[in-house]
């Protein structure tokens, strides 16, 4: 069921003709993600907020080889809500078909701007796609994911948490320990919430959403973290390579294993590599989940976006 060796390079299958986006590509885990895809025959929309970093990512794929597949830049830049949506407007104007949306999020640790990034631009962006996604998913011989990147520290954040307000969003969790590892946990849990009351709401659809926590990489998220020279020198040391941090990833938006078993994965949370594990208890509960929702959409049409 699961493949606990999967490798993208042995392991996808030819990805000629499919079309995948992945927003925060231009460096870490994202990059990678592009680069095996890419590699197998994929169009990759590779999803950047700089044109500059996302020219030259591109430009270090094609030096590195792609193989016979085809990369594109997609300036994306899911750090507010308004900024989200005309992303998602500029890739529908190309309307290209296509089956899997890759989110990460890019974002310097501070509260509101973590909380857009990881999740609220990640809502806008996805929430806007969906009406291209459902109509491709309705074309013969589809296979539509909307793959969202999450991480086990989601389980990290309190028992009960309330998001029928802005409050938790905001909070600052300047009493604990680590007040910036709690503001990651909390948009991190945002991210399973989101993609679990998508899953739901897509139902009646063939589209598959996933979350996933793409193992202990080391990533250039540590220079943002409490305590940043530490938290770097332990990456450094016990952390896995960003090259081998995509592998779920990829797993998640091309694997055959997925859409064979479509049941077994729609609102799943995988771990490395592709091992579908229970989240947090609060990440199960639909009233949660349906509070997030309703709280981000209504936060969304305040702005009268």
């Amino acid at each position: 069921m699961f493949s606990r060796t999967f490798d993208p390079t042995k392991d996808l299958n030819d990805l000629t003709g499919k079309v995948i986006i992945v927003t925060g590509a231009n460096t870490g885990i994202g990059y990678f993600t592009v680069r095996h895809l890419v590699n197998r025959g994929a169009k990759v929309y590779l999803g950047s907020r700089s044109e500059e970093r996302g020219k030259t990512a591109i430009e270090k794929l094609k030096q590195e080889g792609i193989g016979s597949g085809e990369v594109v830049l997609f300036l994306c830049d899911i750090g507010s809500p308004s900024s989200a949506k005309k992303a998602a407007e500029d890739f529908m104007k190309w309307r290209p078909g296509w089956t899997s949306l890759v989110c990460f999020g890019r974002s310097y640790i501070v509260i509101w701007p973590l909380i857009s990034v990881f999740h609220i631009g990640t809502f806008q962006l996805t929430t806007c796609l969906l009406p291209l996604l459902i109509k491709t998913s309705e074309e013969p011989n589809s296979d539509v994911r909307i793959v969202t990147v999450s991480s086990n520290v989601h389980a990290n954040t309190k028992p009960v948490m309330n998001f029928k307000n802005l409050d938790e969003f905001k909070a600052d969790y300047a009493k604990d320990m680590l007040p910036s590892l709690s503001r990651y946990s909390v948009s991190k849990l945002a991210t399973i919430l989101f993609s679990n009351a998508l899953q739901r709401k897509l139902a009646p659809t063939s589209i598959i959403c996933i979350t996933l926590h793409p193992g202990i990489v080391n990533t250039s998220l540590a220079s943002h973290l409490s305590y940043p020279r530490i938290a770097g020198f332990l990456t450094w040391v016990f952390f896995k390579a960003p090259d081998e941090g995509a592998y779920n990833t990829c797993f998640a938006a091309a694997s055959p294993i997925v859409r064979e078993s479509a049941d077994e994965f729609k609102g799943a949370y995988l771990v490395p590599v592709g091992k579908k594990v229970d989240t947090s208890p609060i990440a199960q509960k639909v009233d949660v989940q349906d509070d997030l929702w309703k709280t981000t959409e209504d936060y969304i049409h305040s702005l009268s976006l």
